[in-house]
């Protein structure tokens, strides 16, 4: 009897306990999965570093006799700045880049971008070159009418320029005949102040038996001159 008057008193309790607090059932039932323990933490790994957008190779060289490749990091998000150029031997890291092999022969180089192995050769990795367009083919009618103009342009200048050199020919020729004959004058006067009283005068005689040779000549041609006319004047009154 005592046990089942134990047993009443604990259930009477408990709807008691149970309607003086509504939320009893929920918290038995547990629908999140509350613990009083926090919950295990995972690990997650570190975020990678930031890559860069692009490396181009650039050259491969010896410099003091060690093989060194020239690289360029270009960012294709940051058009307006320039590429970050970098040159390094092989094992040396830089800006998170290291050389791990370079081959001049085939034109490759093996790189370990942030423990990251790439690849990079001349074939693959370099800035394009631009090429320029050929010009277009114009037709031969065209290029017959422009060569007979430029060969007739080519022509009237040429003409221009013989014209042009001639004058200039015969300015100098003048100006060189005045410049003698000047020169002849100064010469003679120069050579006539040096000479003595005697050789001025004997200079003097002998231009004076010049002048007087000359014009008795021309006076004896103007006297068979003269004759050769009464002649003829003669023979048509004959």
């Amino acid at each position: 009897m005592a046990v089942v008057a134990l047993g009443m008193l604990s259930v009477s309790t408990e709807i008691a306990w149970s309607a003086e607090n509504p939320y009893l059932a929920i918290s038995e039932r547990n629908a999140f999965n509350l613990t009083s323990e926090p919950p295990p933490t995972r690990e997650t790994a570190p975020p990678e570093p930031p890559r860069s957008e692009d490396i181009m190779l650039t050259g491969i060289y010896l410099h003091k006799g060690v093989e060194r490749v020239a690289l360029a990091r270009v960012d294709t998000k940051k058009k307006a700045e320039p590429p970050t150029y970098l040159q390094l031997v092989a094992g040396e890291k830089k800006d998170g880049i290291e050389i791990v092999s370079i081959d001049k022969a085939t034109g490759k180089v093996t790189i370990k971008e942030f423990g990251e192995l790439r690849s990079l050769s001349f074939k693959e990795n370099t800035f394009k070159t631009s090429v320029a367009k050929a010009p277009r083919k114009t037709s031969s009618r065209s290029s017959s009418s422009k060569s007979s103009s430029s060969s007739a342009a080519a022509k009237k200048a040429a003409e221009i320029r013989a014209s042009i050199e001639k004058k200039r020919a015969e300015e100098a020729a003048k100006r060189s005949g005045g410049g003698s004959e000047r020169s002849s004058r100064d010469e003679l006067r120069e050579r006539f102040a040096n000479m003595s009283d005697a050789d001025r005068q004997k200079y003097a005689q002998q231009m004076r038996e010049r002048f007087s040779s000359q014009s008795r000549g021309s006076e004896r041609s103007d006297r068979g001159d003269r004759g050769g006319n009464s002649d003829g004047r003669r023979g048509r009154g004959r």
